[in-house]
């Protein structure tokens, strides 16, 4: 069985956000943490904040756009209206960062407010945002206001129940767990997610489900240890092939959240659905012919699975293998006949 060990050490580091991004996402989120934080009125509101999203969970690939902040008001309940806690942070924000229309950096969304963290001239892969969503509390889970804002007047729709970080909570155990899958000493969970979700924006770009989706499938299929391999290459493979059936599932009964085991919103019609079971399975069928094929050719099948990032390639070529998957003939020099003759060369396969 081929299983580029070293090439797939690779990809696993070049789907991985750099250092460098993370210490600025640091600091950014924290930044804006601090301000918020300070502020009087949200104290008064029990303001405490936490990292959502992909970012705390470690399964966000590269080049990792987006930085989520849970603003969690503890003082306050669903019974609030979320057009006065919005306006509040969002005052703050456009008072210290100022509007992207008035040549700032905040853009006021459906439900959160996006600051603008704007990368160093040289580096333009470290450019991200950080989006602070406002939540109060929900029984032991939260609301954050509806997508809909004509939702937000109306008692009974203006907040949707979610819990972040309980999944959060539910992913990390799962990438710890001894009975989860490694390679070599490390836990594969988190990693195989990032492949994925590369894959999934490889083949499927701004269409949906999303990268959150593909996360929750693997989650429940990894969960159930229904994914098992000591390569990168067998658990990509086997992931990807339980993630399409996961999704055909979805087909007719939907995909629930893990921690609500609510319906997931937005809902996707059956038709996204099938799209995306149907090509996470060819997908699968792609990775275990390369498994069976020679080293050059699994790696340009894999290669057209994972696809490219800023980086470039996610998979880099094995020595002696061409783009193509063939295998390039060795070059060896040909003596020379006397001192002063060019020395030439000559193709040895």
């Amino acid at each position: 069985m081929e299983t580029l060990a070293s090439q797939f050490e690779d990809a696993v580091s070049n789907v991985t956000i750099s250092p460098d991004k993370q210490k600025l996402a640091i600091a950014a989120h924290t930044e804006v943490r601090n301000l918020l934080e300070s502020d009087a009125v949200l104290r008064e509101w029990g303001v405490d904040s936490i990292l959502i999203g992909s970012y705390a969970r470690q399964t966000g690939r590269h080049p990792g756009k987006d930085v989520d902040i849970f603003l969690r008001f503890t003082k306050l309940s669903i019974r609030d209206n979320p057009s006065v806690i919005y306006d509040r942070v969002a005052q703050l924000l456009i008072r210290q960062y100022g509007r992207v229309e008035d040549g700032g950096r905040v853009t006021l969304q459906s439900r959160s407010v996006k600051v603008d963290f704007g990368p160093p001239s040289a580096r333009p892969d470290l450019g991200f945002s950080v989006d602070a969503v406002p939540a109060v509390p929900w029984g032991e889970h939260w609301g954050i206001p509806a997508r809909d804002r004509t939702d937000w007047s109306d008692a009974n729709t203006r907040w949707m129940k979610t819990s972040p970080v309980a999944f959060a909570d539910a992913s990390a155990a799962l990438s710890t767990r001894t009975a989860s899958p490694t390679v070599g000493d490390r836990n594969a969970y988190k990693p195989i997610v990032r492949l994925l979700r590369q894959v999934r924006h490889t083949h499927l770009g701004e269409a949906r489900p999303g990268g959150l989706y593909v996360e929750i499938a693997a989650y429940y299929v990894w969960e159930a240890n229904l994914v098992s391999g000591g390569s990168w290459a067998e658990l990509l493979a086997a992931s990807l092939r339980q993630v399409g059936i996961e999704f055909s599932k979805a087909i007719t009964d939907g995909m629930a959240d893990p921690i609500l085991g609510t319906s997931l919103t937005p809902g996707l019609s059956a038709q996204q659905w099938r799209t995306a079971a149907n090509l996470f399975i060819e997908l699968a069928d792609k990775a275990d012919e390369a498994s069976s094929s020679d080293r050059c050719r699994a790696a340009k099948i894999w290669r057209e699975i994972l696809g490219a990032n800023e980086r470039g390639q996610i998979l880099p070529l094995p020595p002696g293998c061409a783009a193509d998957g063939s295998v390039v003939p060795r070059i060896t020099a040909v003596s020379a006949a006397g001192p002063t003759q060019a020395r030439g060369f000559a193709l040895s396969t």
